[in-house]
């Protein structure tokens, strides 16, 4: 080591990106938002992309784990993927639910945590990547206390995936203090019926739907 090497820290922070776990109810615009990502490649696991139908964000369509895979080699090991900034996938959730249906397993447990072998390092080496943003869109669901959080199935994903991202960001219309009617925004912090986190500290409560600018003012 050389007293040379050493960095200020954010320079690690701007290198690093902005890693973001995005969910909300149906219809709420999550895929569309995706068009104000900065450079964006759309990962499509879900069927159909009506909300897309005006967008022309480079798109691999996965409905199964074998184009799932064919689409993460490609994306961390070819130089053509230095052409994007951000990687979007909708969703880990559906994602999962592939995982799940192609397990080869015979029992619901096994099943569940082959699922959760198959999707949790993906999601963990995106996490680390650097010089990329995630936009990763989940499913929202309501848990018996009546908590909206990220949509995972297992018991091992729900509390790993939330935990590991910088920022879990809810997704809906909402009232906003101090401005007239519903908007569709960002909620960026928990509340007592919401998971919600940002790890940043700067970001309002709510924040408008647009990524590059939260992207802007989180990393400055």
């Amino acid at each position: 080591m050389n007293i040379l090497d050493l960095r200020a820290a954010k320079e690690f922070s701007i290198n690093f990106g902005m890693k973001a776990l995005v969910f909300g109810p149906p219809g709420s615009s999550k895929t569309p938002t995706v068009n104000t990502c900065p450079r964006p490649v759309l990962l499509a696991t879900e069927p159909g992309l009506l909300s897309m139908r005006n967008s022309d964000v480079p798109t691999w369509l996965a409905p199964n784990k074998k184009k799932i895979d064919e689409f993460f080699k490609w994306f961390e090991h070819s130089a053509e993927a230095k052409n994007f900034d951000t990687l979007a996938i909708d969703s880990v959730s559906q994602m999962c639910d592939i995982g799940l249906t192609e397990s080869t397993s015979k029992h619901g447990l096994a099943q569940y945590g082959d699922m959760a072998d198959y999707v949790y390092p993906y999601l963990e080496r995106l996490y680390f990547l650097p010089q990329k943003h995630m936009f990763l869109i989940a499913k929202e669901e309501i848990t018996s206390d009546g908590m909206r959080r990220p949509y995972f199935p297992g018991k091992y994903l729900p509390t790993q995936i939330p935990h590991k991202y910088d920022c879990v960001l809810r997704m809906a219309k909402v009232s906003i203090p101090n401005v007239i009617g519903e908007q569709l925004a960002f909620q960026c912090n928990g509340s007592y019926n919401v998971v919600a986190r940002n790890r940043l500290g700067n970001l309002n409560d709510f924040e408008p739907p647009d990524f590059s600018a939260l992207i802007k003012k989180a990393l400055g």
